[in-house]
């Protein structure tokens, strides 16, 4: 390129204008005779009278400045003989490189063409250098049609070697025209293609197009990758020749990809549906990830980035695309159920690559979700696990969104679906929630330390939200959390309180309301009691007693047993410390909460040492204290004298008869021997009973909650949502003043916090209407009107 530019002529007239100083002195030599492809560019002559001679001044004369002026040489005539000269060298010079490769004579070949251009006609020119290309690719083509090829690789190697061959000739005439190219067909003639696009035009037209070579070509091409994507090695290297040759030719997007894209969609059509019928899923998913790895290399390899996007969108939409729901049948609950991570991560990447892919594995997850969480809330004979199963199941949701999904659609997914499937079945997850803290937070759950009790009880609040009757969980809360503050159960105050603490964070002040007021009974009953103890004598009996506020606490039915005249004494000794210290409340004594410690003295021996060994300590409940005490007067007594002394409930009676008498610390001995309770029945002091402690517990029977009971509770809640739903309804109408039934049931299920049928709704608004808080328009009977 610097040769070129150097003997590039130059067209410019300068003028030259000095002021001589008094020594100056120059000679202009004339440049003698120049040769044709320097004249044209050199200065032809200098005029002579602008020729300088160093003359004496005298010094009374004025020095006149002169001006030397240089003119461009008048180009030579060149003649026609000459032009035809030229021609004719450059002529045998692209004969030797378009049949041999020969640049011997570069040199003397650009100076011809520059002197050529610049004298010539340069269109005619271009078409001579058009018509040599030309007629020696006509030969090239004669020849490439009269070989015989046994296989597409040695047709294509032949197509790429002439290829190769071509390019580097026309390289070669595009450097030897390079001036005619950039002075004549890229400023003056637009029209015209450089001299290698016509050069790759004139093999496109004479080779490509005639004998069908370029179908030949596509059809080699696409054999051999069907080849490579079935298995075979191919010429990777000869695919890229031919493709960076279709490339320069612009045949590629026009000739080849779209016939590479056709094959490739039926293959993967075909090989798709066989791989997934003989297959399992997660082997199929294998297949399919070697498959776009393989295709990505073919890209890098020889294809190109331009043809990525469709070529991987044929690929996905084949493989994947089309066998997303048979991918999601046939194999994701199976790998769910088997927590295959791997696997699944692999399923949800793929199916993201298509359109609505994670869509429909989203909603398959919910489905799982749904369906496996029903199968443990609907069925009653899992009531006892009920809790522990959900805990577990939802961590191992958890677990497989984390490591597989890793999306926030899912974890969005995985709460709806939580949600839709824990009420399916109402009341009843509440309820068992509740019994599940329970027995968490009693005293005799040594499973865990603080630490695991505490992640515990926060998984259990993620239950929590997705239940709706969240009231139905307050009240079994409150029944059982006054079991454990009164019977002294809990195992810890401090989870007691973490436990509130987590509720009320969750459903506010006003949910928690009751629940604080019971701590706040205990803590003050301490107090009292202390204060009591420092100005009353208890006369040998240590009581203890706690003052419970009726609001707070759940309601239990009263009870007229009969106390001993010695520990009634003691009560009535209490009652009228407290109504001094508080005066205008009312007590009433809830025995059936209380238990008390007893000491007893077993045997008839009369060493006082047997007797010390003999001196026990039984910590009972009042009831179960209450029949024991009748033993100091008697050692046998019937089951009608027991019930009689004490006015015990009869089903109480019972069970309290059985704990003493029938259970593994029997104190006292039954007449007839036997497991069951009569009327019949005598009961026998047991003085031979021994026990290895001193202190120990003769533990209550326990009896399951019953249906009633059940019932009852949950009534209590039904009755109080009526008055949550009479006082919503006079909320919004006060507000409203005026409202269509329709837009006030869309208001209170928005303000309810718990689940609410429309007819009963109806039912209360009705009975507002009958209490004049509501009263229906005249003109609309689906339009209420407050009444103020």
């Amino acid at each position: 390129m610097s040769e070129n530019r150097k003997r590039r002529p130059s067209l410019v007239q300068t003028s030259l204008s000095f002021q001589p100083n008094k020594r100056s002195k120059v000679d202009v030599k004339s440049c003698g005779k120049q040769p044709l492809s320097t004249m044209s560019r050199g200065v032809q002559q200098i005029n002579p009278s602008s020729s300088l001679r160093s003359k004496s001044l005298s010094s009374n004369k004025k020095v006149q400045p002169k001006k030397l002026v240089i003119k461009n040489f008048v180009a030579p005539v060149v003649t026609s003989t000459q032009l035809d000269e030229l021609w004719t060298r450059l002529q045998h010079g692209l004969s030797d490189i378009l049949q041999t490769g020969d640049t011997r004579n570069k040199s003397s070949l650009l100076d011809d063409a520059d002197n050529l251009c610049i004298h010539g006609d340069q269109m005619e020119l271009y078409r001579k250098i058009e018509q040599e290309v030309k007629r020696h690719m006509e030969c090239c083509s004669k020849e490439f049609a009269l070989k015989q090829f046994p296989n597409n690789t040695a047709f294509l190697r032949e197509l790429a070697d002439i290829w190769g061959k071509h390019s580097k000739q026309t390289y070669l005439i595009r450097n030897i025209f390079n001036y005619l190219e950039r002075r004549y067909v890229m400023l003056s003639h637009k029209q015209l293609l450089p001299l290698w696009e016509m050069g790759a035009a004139t093999f496109r037209r004479e080779l490509m197009c005639v004998n069908n070579v370029s179908n030949k070509c596509v059809e080699g091409m696409l054999s051999l990758i069907e080849q490579e994507r079935c298995g075979d090695d191919v010429d990777g290297g000869l695919l890229n020749e031919i493709v960076s040759m279709l490339r320069k030719l612009n045949m590629y997007s026009s000739d080849f990809e779209g016939p590479f894209l056709v094959q490739t969609n039926e293959f993967y059509r075909v090989k798709g549906d066989i791989q997934l019928n003989d297959s399992s899923v997660p082997v199929y998913l294998i297949y399919v990830t070697k498959c776009l790895a393989d295709e990505e290399r073919r890209l890098r390899h020889y294809l190109g980035s331009s043809s990525r996007k469709q070529l991987i969108k044929t690929v996905e939409s084949n493989l994947i695309g089309s066998h997303v729901k048979s991918l999601l049948e046939k194999g994701f609950d199976s790998m769910m159920d088997e927590k295959r991570y791997s696997d699944l991560q692999v399923l949800y990447t793929l199916l993201n690559r298509v359109s609505e892919g994670a869509y429909r594995m989203c909603f398959f997850l919910y489905t799982y979700i749904k369906n496996r969480g029903l199968e443990v809330v609907m069925n009653p004979e899992k009531d006892k696990t009920m809790v522990q199963e959900l805990l577990e199941f939802k961590d191992t949701i958890d677990s497989i969104i984390k490591q597989s999904f890793n999306k926030e659609d899912c974890v969005e997914v995985k709460k709806k679906a939580f949600e839709e499937f824990i009420n399916m079945r109402p009341n009843k997850p509440a309820e068992l929630i509740a019994k599940f803290i329970d027995s968490k937070l009693r005293s005799g759950n040594k499973e865990q330390t603080e630490e695991e009790l505490e992640e515990l009880l926060d998984k259990v609040m993620v239950l929590f939200r997705f239940i709706h009757g969240k009231d139905i969980f307050e009240a079994f809360y409150k029944k059982d959390l006054a079991k454990r503050l009164l019977m002294s159960k809990s195992a810890s105050i401090d989870s007691e309180k973490s436990m509130l603490g987590k509720l009320k964070r969750e459903c506010g002040s006003q949910f928690t309301f009751k629940l604080e007021g019971m701590f706040k009974d205990m803590a003050v009953s301490k107090d009292l009691m202390l204060s009591y103890k420092e100005r009353e004598s208890e006369g040998g009996v240590d009581l203890s007693v706690t003052v419970l506020t009726t609001g707070y606490w759940p309601s239990y039915p009263a009870d007229s047993v009969i106390i001993p005249a010695q520990i009634s004494g003691v009560l009535d000794k209490y009652k009228t410390y407290y109504l001094n210290k508080h005066s205008g409340r009312k007590l009433t004594w809830q025995h059936s909460l209380s238990f008390c410690t007893l000491k007893a003295t077993f045997g008839d021996d009369s060493s006082s040492e047997r007797k010390i060994d003999l001196r026990k300590e039984l910590n009972v409940s009042v009831y179960q204290g209450l029949v024991l005490f009748l033993f100091n007067n008697s050692n046998r007594l019937s089951y009608s004298t027991i019930a009689e002394s004490t006015a015990i409930e009869e089903e109480e009676l019972g069970r309290v008869l059985q704990s003493l008498a029938c259970g593994k610390t029997r104190v006292l001995k039954k007449h007839p021997p036997g497991k069951d309770i009569n009327k019949t029945d005598n009961f026998e002091f047991n003085a031979d009973f021994r026990h290895k402690l001193f202190k120990f517990k003769i533990n209550q029977i326990q009896t399951k909650e019953t249906a009633e009971e059940n019932v009852n509770t949950t009534e209590k809640v039904f009755q109080d949502r009526q008055y949550q739903i009479d006082a919503a309804v006079v909320r919004i109408m006060k507000a409203r003043k005026t409202m269509q039934h329709s837009l006030l049931v869309s208001e209170l299920y928005n303000q309810l916090k718990f689940p609410v049928k429309p007819v009963d709704i109806k039912k209360r608004i009705e009975s507002l209407i009958e209490r004049d808080y509501v009263e229906r328009s005249k003109e609309d009977k689906n339009v209420y009107h407050y009444v103020a």
